[in-house]
């Protein structure tokens, strides 16, 4: 039964990045049957452990069928970050951030709270997919340069200018805001990964997000004790 909800799941978080009615894209049904069952098996399996035998199973079809589309098995991996960046990954993971960026929020904390929600939102709504690029990162340099590109970097640019704003308020303590960018990215990317990429099954208190919160804020705002070091 989990099995198939995690299907469901990841068709769902799947068809919401790509959009069959995009002409400038043409993906097929059987495109999207075979990316998805790819990422299935990929973030189960790993890549190097599955065949493309078995995502032609399935994804319900033939596996010449997967060669048709795609020359390799490394060619329908990068397909899938290539497929997402050139249809709608990057406007989908800066679209509710762009609206936060561009408010004028009341303090540090607002922001923070509004920054943590909206990306639990989009790392629960996407895991296996996230999963998959996550885990071959390291080996695929090509895959790592791409998704440096089209998402860490503009999203590194426009934060800055957010921490360079607070920096200016007061709120925040003057280091470098690329630092204060890698220590709320550390603490985000840590908790998330742990309980929506490698143990999902963790239970996760309601308190938790709160902490979370208190805890980034407690090392980089004024009234924490590193000011004082």
């Amino acid at each position: 039964m989990k099995c198939e909800v995690d299907k469901l799941t990841i068709k769902k978080s799947f068809k919401k990045l790509i959009s069959l009615d995009n002409i400038e894209d043409g993906m097929t049904e059987k495109q999207i049957s075979i990316l998805i069952a790819a990422i299935e098996l990929f973030s189960k399996k790993g890549y190097e452990a599955t065949a493309t035998s078995e995502i032609a199973k399935k994804a319900k079809v033939a596996e010449g069928t997967i060669f048709r589309y795609y020359k390799t098995k490394k060619d329908l991996l990068f397909a899938i970050p290539s497929v997402l960046s050139k249809a709608s990954l990057f406007e989908i993971f800066l679209d509710d951030f762009n609206e936060i960026l561009n408010k004028d929020h009341e303090n540090f904390e607002i922001f923070l709270r509004k920054l943590v929600l909206n990306r639990k939102k989009f790392v629960s709504e996407t895991a296996p997919i996230l999963k998959v690029i996550i885990q071959e990162i390291p080996f695929h340099p090509e895959l790592r340069n791409r998704i440096l590109g089209t998402v860490i970097l503009p999203t590194i640019n426009k934060l800055i200018k957010v921490i360079d704003k607070f920096k200016s308020q007061g709120e925040i303590i003057d280091i470098p805001s690329t630092s204060i960018i890698n220590l709320i990215a550390t603490s985000l990317f840590g908790y998330f990964f742990l309980h929506y990429v490698a143990m999902p099954e963790l239970k996760q208190n309601e308190e938790d997000l709160d902490y979370l919160i208190q805890y980034i804020m407690n090392g980089i705002c004024k009234n924490s004790t590193l000011q004082n070091t």
